[in-house]
């Protein structure tokens, strides 16, 4: 048996857990308190928001990963490096974001996303990523649980007050919360530089080639996944018809409850990826294809109860938080099963990359992300058009990612077998 988690791990698991907790709190108060705006500005956000998640996750916490990976028991020396690496390497991709933003400000992009302030607000959120997850990065590399944990936790109470202090003043608007967003990723990144570690400036850089390369990788499976997560409300907004508008806000408002299961496996994770990791590193793979099966059951079953929740509760939530923006009983059950097949997909994914399947992960993703263009391209109708592509984006990374997952440990399986008849030890 996989040994379970240590006191430690689990510790800091709930330290992880409560800040993102706080953070996912901050998103959701976002959502809420600009509930009273109109159709159109609301949309607009709408809008903003699942681009600032899209680019977010897509681009800048891939960066945060590969820093924490490259840094995690590297050397010291006088010439160091790396800092100025992953810190050059975030302002790159805010560059090449930016520079994408700015078609928004011709007029098709304005009638898209509605206001020019609201680019602005997207770009300056590019920026402050650039310096936010670089940061995390290299505090995650460094074991600074603490510290990384206070960042994502002051990033969510800013979240929440800067909010109610703009509607205090009367302020309120999708460009005024828009605005939230940068301000409140840059300010929360403080507690990485109070006191920090001059040893960050001694660990020695990677080959610039490779960490670009392993970063590139990480960036196109982790694009592909939240373009299928998130493709809803940036798709209605152009496919949506005649209601466009309304159905902007109300897919928004509708996956952001479907998706707290998701939100709730990502925090715990930890306590599943390094068990399957370990198994499999031991040369147990009976224990690891048990412990991946067990998660993926347990994922089917949270994905039957949020169907059923959110076809029971659904409407009742949605109108209590987000007044009257409420898809209708089908659309609700269209975007909490397309949830319901990315929660069994991100489990099933996450299960390869601990048994190093990264190139499986990758491709599925991607090849995901494209099938889910054709619901958008061969449909008519728009909830479906709209909501399709989570469905059949998941639906395909999840086969490719099981087909795959199973074949390797039916692989490993048979050459212990084998190494076991000939009485020597099985190449891993």
């Amino acid at each position: 048996m996989p040994p379970a988690p240590s006191r430690a791990a689990i510790v800091r698991t709930g330290i992880v857990g409560l800040a993102a907790v706080m953070s996912g709190i901050g998103s959701y108060v976002l959502l809420v308190l600009l509930r009273d705006a109109s159709d159109a500005e609301y949309a607009n956000f709408a809008v903003f928001w699942s681009m600032t998640v899209t680019i977010g996750l897509g681009f800048f916490y891939p960066l945060e990963q590969e820093t924490s990976r490259s840094i995690a028991g590297a050397s010291h020396s006088a010439r160091g490096g790396m800092m100025r690496l992953v810190f050059l390497a975030g302002g790159g991709v805010a560059v090449v974001t930016s520079l994408a933003a700015l078609a928004l400000f011709t007029p098709p992009g304005q009638a898209y996303i509605g206001s020019p302030a609201l680019v602005v607000a997207l770009i300056a959120s590019f920026i402050a990523y650039a310096v936010q997850f670089p940061a995390r990065g290299l505090l995650s590399g460094s074991h600074l649980t603490t510290r990384y944990s206070a960042i994502i936790a002051l990033e969510g109470v800013l979240r929440v007050g800067l909010p109610v202090l703009i509607v205090a003043l009367g302020l309120a608007g999708a460009v005024s919360f828009a605005f939230v967003v940068p301000v409140a990723t840059l300010v929360s990144v403080l507690p990485a530089f109070v006191g920090r570690r001059e040893s960050w400036r001694g660990i020695d850089r990677l080959p610039v080639g490779r960490f670009l390369g392993q970063l590139a990788r990480l960036i196109g499976a982790a694009l592909s996944i939240q373009l299928i997560l998130n493709s809803g409300p940036l798709i209605a907004k152009v496919v949506g018809g005649e209601d466009a508008i309304a159905l902007t806000g109300e897919i928004l408002v509708c996956l952001s409850i479907a998706r707290i299961p998701v939100f709730a496996y990502q925090v715990m994770q930890i306590l599943y990826l390094p068990r399957v990791a370990s198994a499999w590193r031991a040369g147990d793979t009976r224990a690891a294809g048990r412990t991946v099966v067990t998660a993926v059951g347990i994922a089917c079953a949270g994905a039957l109860v949020l169907v059923l929740g959110m076809l029971v509760l659904g409407p009742f939530v949605l109108n209590l938080f987000f007044a009257g923006k409420v898809l209708s009983s089908f659309g609700i059950l269209l975007v909490s099963a397309g949830v319901g097949l990315f929660l069994i997909a991100l489990v099933v994914s996450d299960g390869s990359v601990a048994l190093g399947r990264h190139t499986l992960v990758i491709r599925s993703w991607v090849i995901g992300a494209v099938a889910a263009v054709v619901p958008v391209l061969l449909l008519d109708d728009p909830l479906l058009r709209v909501t399709g592509p989570l469905i059949v984006g998941s639906f395909v990374a999840a086969v490719q990612l099981g087909i795959g997952l199973a074949r390797t440990l039916r692989a490993s399986r048979v050459a212990l077998a084998t190494a076991a008849a000939a009485g020597a030890p099985a190449a891993r």
